[in-house]
């Protein structure tokens, strides 16, 4: 090879190099997860349209309530937020907890249905870890 050709080859090699370093190609790991860390309540609506408010529990951490009066087919629905918003999974698995007889049923789609007067505590768990985090929530009914 002439000297001009390694010459040309090396300085477009170099001038790549500075391409690359002055416009970036940030490095995307392949198909990397990132897992939810945190769920938090944005709002809680009864089905007569009517916004509860949210109240953080002061000594349990990540536990919120809200009081509503009850009325016959009382139907809540409690929307939330996973932090960061770009995890990968998002689905989020809810169940009543407690008490061992509840008075409410829930929905495939989320909504708890009280069938009587009660009070209910709900878990929202984010299911793309085993350890993945959590969110208690109690209606309390007055």
């Amino acid at each position: 090879m002439k000297k001009s050709t390694i010459l040309v080859l090396l300085v477009v090699y170099l001038g790549s190099i500075l391409v690359v370093g002055i416009f970036g190609m940030k490095a995307v790991p392949f198909e990397e997860i990132v897992y939810c860390q945190q769920i938090t309540p944005v709002s809680a609506v009864t089905s007569s349209g009517e916004e509860l408010n949210i109240q953080k529990h002061e000594s349990e951490p990540n536990t919120y309530y809200v009081v509503t009066k009850y009325v016959e087919g009382l139907t809540v629905m409690v929307n939330y937020n996973l932090t960061p918003a770009d995890c990968t999974y998002k689905d989020v698995k809810i169940v009543i907890v407690e008490p061992a007889n509840p008075p409410a049923i829930l929905t495939d789609r989320g909504e708890i249905v009280f069938t009587k007067r009660g009070s209910v505590h709900i878990k929202y768990r984010a299911t793309d870890n085993a350890t993945g985090p959590s969110m208690d929530f109690w209606i309390y009914l007055r």
